[in-house]
């Protein structure tokens, strides 16, 4: 089964997505090395569980 979400947020240079949220959160500007997430709920609550001032989004992962 392919994943189908990601975590993204809107950064001053554009769309950065979430590759890692163990005690640091990482951020990377390419779609390509983010975190994958088997369903758009599993990204909600990942997008949900980080800081309030991230502001981040579950979105439908690109093929």
């Amino acid at each position: 089964m392919a994943f189908a979400a990601v975590v993204a947020r809107t950064s001053p240079q554009g769309m950065e997505y979430l590759v890692q949220n163990t005690g640091r959160t990482e951020w990377a500007p390419v779609a390509q090395a983010a975190a994958r997430f088997e369903t758009l709920r599993e990204a909600t609550r990942a997008a949900l569980r980080l800081p309030s001032a991230l502001r981040a989004y579950a979105l439908p992962a690109e093929s």
